[in-house]
């Protein structure tokens, strides 16, 4: 296996550290430990500098020891958890060379730190963890926790979904972990199919149908992914909930006081994330513990 552990010599970079170093990952696992070195401005205070400052050269040397450094110390605990590692120092913004990375090397996951951004935070100063969900190629693990001992795993029945039970069967690293299978029903989707209540008097019969028959197929998904976890072997429960996706699959992880939630992306970023919403980015913005995204399989490239 090949892991892309993103570092920066924060405490939430360690955590993921720690939580890689600890994790039974199988023989012949290969970590690549990566820092990125902003240049430009962005590396001298900018981003609005006139001029290149006369101490340009001593600023970057400075940097480049102390990420350095930082990747020497990362390594350490890796190397006495028994796996292979290799550092790398990249040049550019950890936004854009993690992902370019992540491309060029061809990981089966993507592991960085979370710093806590929230929804307003992201918006305005930019996350990196986010732009490295939003633009890798393969799973992204954000830690948040130095432990998984609880996985919750949202259930839609997407390609998305899919990838990611598919994940979960296939990975030995989750074999003894308890999972918890997750559906929700979106009793507001009906309304947005053009149903209006105040319109029409069977619009309340017409409403109970679809709700009815979305919580069957949701009941279905959850059951048949139950069925097939615990085939292989897996301890595994389902439930199905009621609401907003994203807010309900978040209040179960923090229910099952969860220390991880797989959920699968379909992949929108940019504008068409602002304007359709994801429910895969909102868990990772609002969820207390680590969030494992899953791309849909055609969107790993």
């Amino acid at each position: 296996m090949r892991i892309l552990l993103a570092v920066d010599g924060s405490p939430s970079a360690d955590l993921a550290r720690d939580l890689v170093a600890g994790l039974p990952w199988p023989a012949g696992t290969l970590v690549r430990v990566v820092a990125a070195l902003d240049v430009g401005p962005a590396l001298w205070g900018g981003p609005w500098i006139p001029a290149v400052p006369a101490d340009a050269d001593l600023l970057e040397d400075v940097a480049v020891g102390e990420l350095s450094n930082v990747l020497a110390r990362s390594r350490e605990p890796l190397v006495a958890a028994g796996l292979a590692v290799e550092t790398e120092l990249l040049r550019g913004s950890p936004r854009l060379a993690i992902p370019e990375e992540a491309r060029l090397w061809q990981p089966d996951l993507t592991v960085v730190g979370s710093r806590g951004h929230g929804p307003i935070e992201s918006a305005l100063l930019g996350s990196v963890s986010s732009a490295v969900v939003d633009h890798s190629v393969c799973p992204v693990l954000v830690v948040r926790g130095r432990r998984l001992a609880h996985v919750v795993l949202a259930e839609d029945g997407s390609d998305a979904a899919i990838a990611a039970r598919d994940l979960l069967l296939r990975w030995p690293v989750f074999a003894s972990i308890p999972v918890r299978v997750v559906g929700v029903v979106d009793a507001a989707a009906p309304w947005r199919s053009g149903i209006a209540p105040t319109m029409f008097g069977a619009s309340m019969d017409i409403y109970a149908g679809m709700l009815d028959s979305t919580r069957a197929m949701v009941e279905g998904l959850v059951g048949a992914t139950v069925a097939e976890l615990r085939a292989a072997g897996r301890t595994a429960q389902g439930e199905v909930r009621e609401g907003d996706p994203a807010g309900e699959i978040v209040r179960a992880v923090g229910d099952l006081d969860g220390d991880l939630v797989i959920v699968g992306s379909r992949g929108h970023v940019g504008l068409s994330r602002l304007v359709l919403g994801s429910v895969a980015h909102s868990v990772l913005h609002h969820a207390h513990c680590s969030v494992l995204v899953v791309r849909r399989p055609h969107d790993q490239r």
